[in-house]
């Protein structure tokens, strides 16, 4: 398993006011007390919350240069160590080890915009802030027109292994080749794949598609236009962040944390789903 380590320090001195029962209260939030919670007396006690991060623009992103995160994964992320009191410790991981660095406690929860699949969450508990779908980038003399169309023996799909895209393709699009290869960690799209003809059809995250199709005036988008596609994309999922069943205490924090932010998720989807930062 791939993971690269990388501490942030934050602002975590966040006032916690003795209270009773199972919580203290920290703001409106309700910070388990010791013994309440696996998850967060793990955290304490380190000193740290580590948290699995895999890059899908505009819910999380990288600077190249500095190799500081944005976007509302990542913010969502620091306002849970604020409110713990912790720094917070990204753990870089491809999307195909991701759920296995949770079981295998790699890290404490995996902010990386996970798609909540159902095989996902068989194995790991998940509190959802988002959601999405999926468009498709072919070539423009591409036979291919609609998704029925793509459900056709010898039409190649590129997909990413482990991804959650690629649980969707599978169990949707039976009829096709999947060429399923392991994502940079990164991030990447199988653009240049399909430019050169090695696959058919690559999927693209729904939020890309305006972006991909004025960067890359060889390829078309399925179905009919970015327009249409975002408002119609296919394979919808909710997106979250995951951790290991067992721990509703943590887990009640978590929603209550994201319900809190919903204004801020809401801007920081607008602000990093310009170009400047889609392209980074």
């Amino acid at each position: 398993m791939k993971l690269v380590s990388r501490r942030i320090s934050i602002a975590a001195g966040a006032l916690l006011l003795a209270g009773f029962g199972t919580s203290a209260i920290a703001g409106d939030i309700m910070v388990p007390m010791e013994g309440k919670s696996v998850l967060v007396d793990q955290i304490k006690a380190n000193g740290e919350m580590r948290v699995g991060v895999a890059i899908a623009p505009p819910w999380l992103g990288q600077d190249p240069n500095t190799g500081q995160y944005f976007g509302a994964a990542f913010e969502i992320g620091q306002r849970i160590a604020m409110e713990l009191g912790v720094d917070i410790t990204a753990v870089s991981s491809g999307w195909d080890v991701i759920i296995a660095g949770i079981q295998g406690n790699q890290f404490e929860l995996a902010i990386a915009p996970l798609f909540a699949t159902e095989k996902r969450r068989k194995v790991v508990d998940f509190v959802n802030w988002t959601e999405a779908g999926t468009c498709y980038i072919v070539l423009q003399d591409s036979p291919i027109m609609t998704y029925e169309d793509m459900n056709q023996p010898g039409v190649r799909i590129g997909t990413y292994t482990g991804t959650g895209t690629e649980h969707g393709i599978v169990d949707k699009y039976t009829e096709a080749t999947i060429d399923s290869i392991v994502q940079q960690v990164s991030g990447a799209h199988r653009i240049e794949d399909v430019l050169t003809g090695r696959i058919d059809v690559a999927p693209i995250d729904d939020a890309l598609a305006f972006v991909m199709a004025a960067e890359y005036p060889e390829i078309r988008i399925i179905p009919e236009s970015p327009e249409h596609c975002i408002n119609n994309s296919d394979i919808p999922f909710p997106i979250g962040m995951a951790f290991n069943y067992g721990d509703p205490e943590f887990k009640s924090m978590l929603e209550a944390i994201v319900a809190d932010m919903q204004d801020q998720i809401a801007a920081s989807m607008v602000k990093y789903s310009d170009p400047q930062y889609i392209k980074q």
